[in-house]
């Protein structure tokens, strides 16, 4: 069953397969369009935050992803920063530019970040228009 483009199955290989690697192809083709551009890193990792995060998180909010997927995601990221092999750690991408870093997004504390902060608001007594 596919519901606002998430497959919901009983079979975790397939459903591995038709949202983990579907969302990594996509993401590969959308970062392919912008690498023959000559964008500096900082231009780069703004193109990840602009196009590659929302189509990440839409998926993190409901399905989770496995230790693998990531592995797959950040390598597919890395080789778009640094066109092939890292140039500097990847910590040091994440940093914050007061630390020396560039301020990349990190995909598993960012998903984390917004489950807790999810949980946070069902657990308070959040008062909103539309409850």
């Amino acid at each position: 069953m596919k519901i606002l483009g998430i497959y919901f199955t009983y079979n975790s290989r397939l459903k591995n397969e038709l949202n983990f690697d579907a969302t990594l192809k996509s993401l590969k083709k959308t970062l392919n369009n912008w690498r023959w551009r000559n964008l500096t890193v900082l231009g780069k990792i703004q193109i990840i935050k602009t196009f590659a995060m929302p189509k990440l998180m839409f998926r993190a909010s409901v399905l989770t992803f496995d230790k693998d997927f990531f592995k797959k995601l950040n390598t597919a990221l890395f080789n778009f920063v640094w066109k092939g092999k890292d140039k500097i750690k990847g910590l040091a991408l994440v940093s914050d530019y007061s630390d020396g870093g560039l301020k990349m997004p990190h995909l598993e504390s960012t998903i984390k970040t917004q489950r807790i902060m999810c949980l946070k608001k069902f657990i308070e007594n959040y008062h909103s228009p539309w409850n």
